[in-house]
């Protein structure tokens, strides 16, 4: 999590819009069917109004990490920009910098959540603006070490059957190292005579230290 939170912050620091020599793109209006303009220089930043209304902290909270990239220790960056049209909405939001099909795909749907907004304006007046933001997918040491287990394990590409604490989870897991107190792993006939089909694809037992640790 520190490891997480200097990225966003590093990230936050680039700032959530990107400003530069002014550049100005045809922008055609649905409603009236006149084509306006987009800046990117303007003389008041649209502004978010959401909840909460930080964007970084918005992805932070909406962010979902795609099982299958997590599985495969992916991490990275993606930029999205779009376009805030002067009635406030968000459009167009487009991958710039991708880092994977999965983690491209949870960035555009978490940018698509951040509907509301107040628009730019320039001159006095509202106009389409176009913008920015870092979405951020980053592992913890703890969950390295995690996965590195599983891949160690061939029980990375399918995910298991988790029993913590006698307990059956069927989602990711994070799970501290420090945390456990035994782990032991069935594969094949064993797992599926025990736990039926739903142990085909392995199972994971796992005692804590400290009671049944925390899932998502």
């Amino acid at each position: 999590m520190k490891k997480q939170r200097a990225i966003l912050s590093k990230a936050g620091r680039l700032g959530f819009f990107i400003f530069g020599l002014l550049i100005i793109l045809p922008f055609t209006s649905k409603a009236s069917g006149t084509t306006d303009s987009v800046y990117t220089v303007v003389d008041r930043a649209p502004k978010f109004k959401g909840q909460p209304s930080r964007l970084l902290k918005f992805v932070e909270q909406h962010m979902v990490y795609p099982d299958e990239a997590w599985r495969k220790g992916i991490e990275g960056v993606v930029n999205v920009s779009y376009t805030i049209t002067k009635d406030g909405q968000l459009i167009d939001a487009k991958v710039e910098n991708g880092v994977d099909p999965l983690l491209d795909m949870e960035a555009l749907r978490v940018v698509d959540l951040m509907t509301e907004w107040k628009p730019a304006r320039k001159n006095g007046e509202a106009v389409h603006s176009r913008g920015s933001v870092p979405v951020v997918f980053s592992l913890s040491e703890e969950e390295k070490d995690f996965i590195s287990t599983m891949q160690r394990m061939g029980l990375d590409e399918k995910p298991p059957l988790y029993i913590i604490d006698n307990k059956k989870v069927r989602s990711r897991v994070h799970l501290p190292s420090y945390n456990i107190k035994s782990l032991r792993v069935l594969k094949g006939q064993s797992a599926i005579d025990q736990y039926g089909e739903e142990g085909k694809n392995g199972v994971v037992v796992v005692t804590t230290k400290r009671g049944t640790a925390p899932v998502r």
